[in-house]
Parts: structure tokens; C-alpha cells; sequence
């Protein structure tokens, strides 16, 4: 019965990986004819190249798992052994890869933008977050003992000498990032309105050279003259930050940052200038004996790009923000670690006869308020009153929510995001019939939704919900340690490092409230902006959650519950944007309506998370 049961599993897993994942896709794409105005690059040619790599590396690598790895390319039925050999030696996961490179292959060939723009990159995040929510803990919990290196790859810590293939494999994965998204980016400025900035004048007073792809070469250059294994792994890590960070910028600010880019026959082969410091920087402190040497091939190949770039003063002050962040990452995520550990034990309370108020209720009151009048600036003051209307039902259905599914003796009034969700259903209806514009109201909602879900992660921090599982990595996790803490009543970690989950949920939402603003300015429909901000929350909840550790959260086949409503949510977001609508948006200002508003609903969020009754055994009647 067992056998016939997998066999079964097997099958239908086969079959919505191989057969119903790619119908999908193509009916998406279908669907979204017309969203996406930015032409696809490239011509019918490159798109058969990456779909014959990437169909070879796909086979390929499903051939390797079966004959060495005993088993089928299925992370639900693994192969029973770690294979590192053929494509696995090559990289990580080059089914995912070549089947990345198939997508962006097909609508290349297609010419099809929205599946260029939109479905590929959305399905490449859907495969990331598979990798990092389920395929990374499970291949280590199955092979404690055994390291999966590959050759294209961050060095990794603990070799402790520099070996040629470490400086290969970096070379590769930087040069190979870089070029790419010089390809993906590199001809969005001419389908964008960018600013106007006279430079022509400054430039001409300086001697003419073309030889941007210096750039490039420093890179090279860098790579073969880094003496210490340590200086190539940080190399690698913050260049490819940076690469990262460019490449957001110019999808969500085209109008600004497309002006760094470089005017040149050879555009894709330029380096960015916060690659090249960080490159310069790194020399400097592993080839002390070619100092003048690497300061003199930096400042040619900035002074190349600078003679050929749209704006020398948006391409220094992009490449040194850009360089900042990058160079002092580990800083800046150490600042915001210490930060939310310093938050997460930092509960006050204040009893006030029966009534106990709770200091982190001030932070979601405040996220309310704040979303509110972001919201209301969106939509208008006729329509702000149906926003708090919204927000007040969203939080009763997402208490009723926690209530069905963690409710208990220890947990009277808890909250539950999903339910949230849920309420945004019976919070439609109710709007709609009191005649306010649902899709209105649900699109500016979907805008604002990340910032208050932020600023509302702080108070997860101080209760202890959404808490992540324990970790060894003193430089990763933090700890908790105030007895009224979940993390120490509840689930009893007092002291325990874990996982900052909070903190990874708040970076996800500060990138994602930017690419809703983006989709806002830039007029989208409201079913597309609704379904974006699921399909996106709805990835980034999928790999938190995997690193939580609630003990009330119940595990259903190998998967966590909110994992699995993650999941629902992404596909209830694909629906959502193939709705076909007509819409026309207006700007407007700050009216006292929109203020009023905001105050009502900051305080009702206030009250609702942060003033119990803690002499009652009531349901709802305490926090804590």
C-alpha cells in the first residue's frame, strides 16, 4: 500500500512540476499581454541559445540525481545520496538554473514582455524561495556531515587557502551577474522619461576616451591579485551586494538611476563604480605591493566611464551609495541585530486598575496611523473613511483567525496575518455596499500593507510572536530574555539564540513597499497592484516562516501551516492580476478628513494590540 501511495506521489508531483507549473506560466503570460510597455532585448537567436543551455543543463542535472544520486529530481521524494559531480560540480541547483534560463529563453524567442519582465523574474523568486524555505534546511538535515561545494560560488569560510578554482568560481559568478544584468537593464533608459541634466558642457573640457571596458578588466585584475582567501570571499560577497543593489535600483527608479549607465558600444561591458571602489579597496589591503598600480588602473577606468556615462553626477552619487552599503554590510546588518534584540527585550507595561497597557501597542498604533494617511493621500478624503472601515475589519477577522487556529489558555488575544486576509474578502463587501471603490481602496491598501506589516514586526519583537528557531551563529540570531516574552513563557527559549525572523520579514517588506509604490506611480490596474502584494508577501512569508520556531505552528508534510497559506496566497495573487481593468488615478492632497482618519484607525489598532484586561480569563481579554 506504502509503494502504490509514493508511486502515486510521485506521479502527481511529476505532473504539476513537468505538466501544470509551465501551463500556468503560458496562460499567465497569455493574460498579461499589454502590461509591460519595455520591449524584450536580445532577438529570436539569443532566446534559442538559452533554451538549448538551459534545456542541457536541466537534463543533464536530472540525469546525474537519478544515476548517482538514487533517486528522482523531486524535493518531496529526494535522492538518497549528495551528488557533486557533472553539473553539480559546476554549481548549486542547475535544474533550477537551466530551468531559469529555459523561461528567459522562451520569451526572448516570444518577444514577449510581460513573461520577460515579469513572469520569469517573479518565477525565479518562487524557485529562490523554494531553495532557501525548504531545499537548503532539508539537504542539511539529511547530509549533516557533507558540504555542497561547487565550483561557481561564494568561497566558502572555512577553507583556508586560495585555491585557483576559488578565484574561477568567483570571477564567474560576479562577471557573470554583472553581465547579465548589463544586458537586462542596459536599453531600459530609452523607454523611460528620465530627468534632464546639462553635463555635455563639463564633459567637453576633458580628453575623449572610449575605453569603458576597463572596467571589466579591473575586475579580472582584482580577482588574480587578491593574496588571502578572506579578502576573495568578502570581495565576491560585497560585489555581488552591490550587484543586487544597482539592479533594484534601476527596476524601481529608472527615471534617475538609467542615467549612470554608460553611452558606449561596449555598455555591457562596463563595472559599475561601486564594484570598482570595493574592487580598489579590497587591492589595497591584499596587494600592498601594487598599491600605485591598482590606484592608477581605477582611476583610468572611472575616468573612461565618466566621459561616456548620461550624468556624472547620478553615476558618483548611485556608485558611492551603492559602495557604502556594500562595504559595510556586515556593520550595518550588526547595528540592526543588536537593534531588534534590543527591542525584542524591551517590554513595558502599565496597569491602570483592570486595564494593563502594553508599550508595543505604540508601535502598531503608530504603523496604523501611518498607513492610513498614505493610503488616504492615495485614494482621497471621500474615500479615507473606506480605508479605516478596511483596516478595523481586516484586524477583527485576524484576531477571530488566531483564535480558531492558535487560540488557547496562554493565548487569549492573539493575531493572525492570514486572517487578515481572510478579512479583506468581508471588508470588500461591506465597503462595497456602503458605495466606496473596493478595487480603489484595495489597491492603495496593498500599497501601504508593507510599511504597517514593518512597523508592526516591531512589536512581534517585544511579545515574541513570529519568533524564529534556535541557530549556532552568535553573529545571526539574538536572544531573548524578558519573562513576559512568548520566546520565554511560551515556547520556553529564554536565552536561546534564534533566528531575528522579525528583522528578515522587515528588510523583505521594505523592499517590497517599494516596488508597490512603484507599480502605483507607474498606474497599474488595482487587481494587478492587489495581486503583486500577494505574490510577493506571499514568497518572502514562505522563507520566514521556515525559520521560525512557534511550537503552536503545526507542520503539514514537511512544511510549516503558514507555508502552505504562502503558497495559497501566491496563487490567489496570479488570479488576481490577470482581472482585466480600465482605471484612471488622480492625485490628491492631504485633507483633515484623511487626518481624522488616520488618528481613528492609529488608535484602534493601538487599543486592539496594545490595551488588554489581564484579570480576565475571557477570550480576547489579554495579550498576555
Amino acid at each position: 500500500m506504502t509503494t502504490k501511495a509514493s508511486t502515486i506521489g510521485k506521479a502527481l508531483y511529476g505532473v504539476l512540476f513537468v505538466v501544470l507549473v509551465p501551463f500556468i506560466l503560458l496562460k499567465w503570460d497569455e493574460a498579461l499581454q499589454g502590461v509591460i510597455k519595455i520591449p524584450v532585448p536580445g532577438s529570436a537567436t539569443y532566446g534559442w541559445i538559452l533554451l538549448s543551455i538551459g534545456s542541457l543543463l536541466l537534463l543533464s542535472a536530472m540525469i546525474y540525481l537519478f544515476v548517482f544520486g538514487k533517486g528522482l529530481p523531486m524535493n518531496a521524494y529526494p535522492p538518497k545520496f549528495l551528488v557533486n559531480k557533472g553539473p553539480y560540480y559546476l554549481m548549486k541547483h542547475p535544474i533550477y538554473i537551466g530551468f531559469a534560463m529555459i523561461l528567459l529563453g522562451y520569451f526572448i524567442y516570444t518577444d514577449s514582455s510581460p513573461g520577460f519582465w515579469l513572469i520569469a523574474p517573479l518565477t525565479i523568486l518562487g524557485m529562490i524561495a523554494l531553495v532557501l524555505g525548504y531545499e537548503v534546511i532539508d539537504i542539511k538535515s539529511r547530509f549533516p556531515d557533507q558540504r555542497v561545494r561547487v565550483l561557481i560560488d561564494i568561497p566558502y569560510s572555512r577553507d583556508s587557502r586560495i585555491r585557483f578554482e576559488h578565484r574561477i568560481g568567483s570571477l564567474i559568478l560576479v562577471l557573470g551577474s554583472l553581465l547579465l544584468v548589463n544586458f537586462l537593464t542596459g536599453h531600459v533608459r530609452e523607454y523611460v522619461d528620465t530627468i534632464v541634466i546639462d553635463e555635455v558642457g563639463f564633459k567637453s573640457l576633458w580628453p575623449e576616451l572610449d575605453w569603458v571596458w576597463l572596467g571589466v578588466a579591473f575586475i579580472v585584475f582584482t580577482v588574480l591579485f587578491i593574496k588571502t582567501f578572506n579578502g576573495l570571499r568578502n570581495w565576491t560577497i560585497k560585489a555581488i551586494i552591490a550587484i543586487g543593489l544597482i539592479t533594484f535600483l534601476r527596476l524601481i527608479w529608472p527615471e534617475v538611476t538609467t542615467l549612470s549607465l554608460i553611452e558606449s558600444p561596449y555598455t555591457y561591458l562596463t563595472a559599475p563604480l561601486s564594484v570598482m571602489i570595493i574592487s580598489l579597496t579590497t587591492l589595497w589591503n591584499n596587494a600592498n605591493w601594487k598599491r600605485a598600480l591598482c590606484l592608477g588602473f581605477f582611476l583610468i577606468s572611472v575616468y573612461s566611464q565618466l566621459q561616456q556615462t548620461h550624468s556624472i553626477t547620478i553615476y558618483l552619487a548611485i556608485g558611492l551609495m551603492v559602495y557604502l552599503l556594500s562595504e559595510f554590510y556586515l556593520p550595518i546588518w550588526a547595528f540592526l541585530r543588536r537593534l531588534s534584540q534590543r527591542i525584542a527585550n524591551s517590554w513595558k507595561e502599565w496597569t491602570f486598575g483592570n486595564i494593563r497597557i502594553i508599550n508595543h501597542g505604540f508601535y502598531v498604533g503608530f504603523g496604523a496611523l501611518a498607513g492610513i494617511l498614505l493610503a488616504g493621500s492615495l485614494v482621497g478624503g471621500d474615500q479615507v473613511w473606506g480605508v479605516l472601515i478596511f483596516s478595523i475589519v481586516v484586524i477583527v477577522f485576524s484576531a477571530i483567525w488566531a483564535q480558531l487556529i492558535e487560540g488557547s489558555e496562554k493565548l487569549k488575544r492573539p493575531y493572525g496575518y492570514y486572517g487578515a486576509l481572510v478579512g479583506i474578502i468581508f471588508a470588500s463587501g461591506l465597503v462595497w455596499l456602503l458605495e466606496y471603490d473596493v478595487w480603489l481602496l484595495i489597491a492603495s491598501i496593498s500599497v501601504c500593507m508593507p510599511w504597517v506589516q514593518a512597523i508592526g514586526r516591531l512589536r512581534c519583537l517585544i511579545n515574541g510572536c513570529c519568533h524564529g528557531s534556535p541557530t549556532d551563529n552568535e553573529d545571526l540570531g539574538i536572544r531573548y530574555f524578558h519573562f513576559r516574552s512568548r520566546v520565554c513563557g511560551l515556547s520556553e527559549l529564554k536565552g536561546e539564540l534564534l533566528h531575528p525572523t522579525q528583522l528578515y520579514a522587515i528588510i523583505w517588506l521594505f523592499l517590497v513597499g517599494l516596488l508597490m509604490l512603484k507599480f502605483w506611480n507607474d498606474q497599474f490596474v488595482p487587481s494587478f497592484i492587489f495581486g503583486m502584494y500577494l505574490i510577493l508577501t506571499g514568497l518572502g512569508r514562505f522563507v520566514e516562516e521556515a525559520y521560525r520556531g512557534e511550537v503552536q505552528t503545526k507542520i503539514i508534510r514537511g512544511l510549516r501551516l503558514y507555508q502552505w497559506t504562502a503558497i495559497l496566497s501566491v496563487i490567489i495573487g496570479i488570479v488576481m492580476t490577470c482581472i482585466p481593468q480600465r482605471f484612471d488615478y488622480v492625485i490628491y492632497d492631504l485633507s483633515l478628513d484623511i487626518v481624522w482618519a488616520a488618528l481613528i484607525g492609529g488608535f484602534f489598532t493601538f487599543f486592539a494590540m496594545g490595551v488588554d484586561f489581564p484579570n480576565s480569563n475571557k477570550r480576547f481579554s489579554r495579550l498576555v
